[in-house]
C-alpha cells in the first residue's frame, strides 16, 4: 500500500511541475494560448464537418474551414452556440424555410454563416425550384411545373 501512496505523490508532484511549465510557457511566448486557440478551431471545425447530416456537413463545415481560422474567441463562442442548434432547425433556418430564432438573429456567427447559404442559393438554385418562406421543401417530383410547392 506505500508503495501506491508513493507512486500517486509522484504523479501529483509531476503534474504539478508540467501545470508550472505550461502556465511559465504560456506567459513568457503566448504558445499555450496558441495551442489552445487551435485546439479550440479544430474542435469547431470537426463539430461543424462531422454533424451527421449530409447538406449541413458541406455547407457548414465548408464555411468554417474558410471562416474559423481568423475568428476571434468571441466568434468562437457564438459559433459554438450554433452548433448546438439541432440539425433539421438549423438545415431549414439556412435554407429560408424557417425564421431562424432572434437569439440565432442575433449571433455574429450565425449570420455570417447565414449570409453564406444566402449567397449559395442565391448562385447554385434558381429561386422559383425553392420553397417559399414558411414552407418545407416537396422531395421528389412536382406534376405542376411551378417548382418546388
Amino acid at each position: 500500500m506505500d508503495g501506491v501512496v508513493r507512486a500517486f505523490a509522484r504523479r501529483c508532484a509531476a503534474r504539478m511541475r508540467i501545470s508550472r511549465v505550461a502556465a511559465s510557457r504560456s506567459a513568457s511566448t503566448g504558445i499555450a494560448d496558441d495551442d489552445a486557440r487551435r485546439a479550440r478551431v479544430n474542435r469547431a471545425l470537426y463539430r461543424a464537418k462531422q454533424r451527421g447530416f449530409l447538406e449541413l456537413d458541406i455547407v457548414v463545415g465548408e464555411w468554417a474551414s474558410r471562416v474559423l481560422v481568423n475568428a476571434d474567441v468571441k466568434f468562437l463562442d457564438e459559433f459554438d452556440a450554433v452548433l448546438e442548434a439541432e440539425n433539421p432547425d438549423l438545415f431549414k433556418w439556412l435554407t429560408m424555410q424557417e425564421e431562424a430564432p432572434a437569439e440565432y438573429k442575433a449571433n455574429a456567427a450565425y449570420r455570417s454563416l447565414e449570409a453564406h447559404c444566402v449567397k449559395f442559393l442565391d448562385e447554385k438554385s434558381d429561386k422559383e425550384t425553392r420553397a417559399a418562406m414558411g414552407r418545407e421543401w416537396i422531395r421528389g417530383w412536382n406534376d405542376t411545373g411551378k417548382g418546388n410547392q
